[in-house]
């Protein structure tokens, strides 16, 4: 039997470098063994309404919980040399990396599942691949979704039940079954599990100067332009993105004001304009209704707009 780990993090604010809780869960092709959490203080000690209506934890919950690198030396305890599980994987193992960039901390090296890949193979038919809506189709029953702990554990259910239902009596013969490639986090350098590149580790400092041999065109979009960013990126990473608009001539910055030009959304918040927002994209909103003219662009946008395009 190959005993494996699953893990959720929540954050406490849009950036997915805020982790403010961990939840883990051991489990092998019988059942789940064991399961915890525990709460963290994020890099930057700063937690949104919207992330806390969600999950529930508060400042004053995080206000005496280890901090990021204490925290992270403490699961990685828990971890051993287990593979590690997660539901929409990129998420979660781009906590920890984000995590690790705004401490300026090296990256462990890891190796992981996405069970949203695995459940998009075993059930094809489903139209959300949601943690709740996979839970369901596995017959799991009910779990308190957005407490670590409860969502680590129903993350590794439906690994088990994958590897049930798919016939298969090792996770090794379900991932080979559909030919799924185990991701892995190798000196900040992160590879998906379904074998998709997403770029490399590097710290959360704001670039000051192009990248050598970068060609500045005065009649690029972003030239001379104040850039924002909130959410996370599935193209790249944040920090890769600062640089790219940095490359052709833009400004990166951290904070909103009456003279930004462009905030790009990320994936997880585009769409929610008419919902719950991040801080920072509730300022922007806020700045427009008083006239500025500042551009919203979604990552798709962002990436033509990169490229030249209008």
């Amino acid at each position: 039997m190959t005993e494996l780990i699953a893990i959720d993090f929540e954050t406490a604010n849009e950036d997915r470098g805020s982790p403010c809780a961990v939840g883990y869960a051991f489990f092998d092709e019988r059942g789940v063994s064991d399961s915890g959490g525990f709460l963290i203080r994020p890099p930057e000690f700063r937690f949104d309404d919207f992330n806390i209506s969600i999950h529930g934890i508060t400042p004053k919950m995080c206000k005496n919980a280890p901090p990021w690198p204490s925290a992270l030396g403490q699961l990685l305890e828990i971890v051993g040399d287990r593979t590690i599980v997660a539901h929409y994987a990129p998420f979660d193992i781009g906590v920890l990396r984000d995590a690790c960039g705004y401490s300026e901390i090296p990256c462990p090296d890891l190796q992981f599942i996405c069970t949203r890949q695995i459940a998009r193979f075993v059930w094809p038919e489903l139209g959300s691949y949601s943690l709740p809506d996979v839970v369901h189709v596995c017959g799991l029953g009910t779990f308190a979704h957005h407490d670590a702990q409860a969502d680590a554990t129903a993350a590794a259910g439906i690994a088990i039940t994958a590897a049930r239902i798919s016939n298969s009596t090792t996770f090794d013969e379900l991932l080979e079954r559909y030919r799924i490639v185990t991701g892995t986090l190798r000196a900040g350098t992160y590879t998906g599990s379904n074998g998709t590149y997403l770029g490399s580790h590097v710290s959360h400092r704001i670039p000051r100067t192009p990248t050598e041999g970068a060609i500045l065109d005065e009649d690029h979009p972003f030239f001379g332009k104040k850039v924002i960013f909130t959410g996370g990126l599935m193209s790249m990473i944040r920090d890769h993105a600062q640089q790219a608009v940095m490359d052709v001539g833009g400004r990166p910055v951290t904070t909103v004001g009456k003279s930004t030009n462009y905030m790009v959304v990320g994936g997880e918040f585009h769409g929610l304009l008419q919902g719950h927002q991040s801080s920072k994209l509730e300022k922007a909103l806020a700045l427009r209704k008083e006239g500025s003219a500042i551009e919203l662009l979604d990552e798709i946008e962002f990436l033509a707009l990169l490229r030249g395009g209008s």
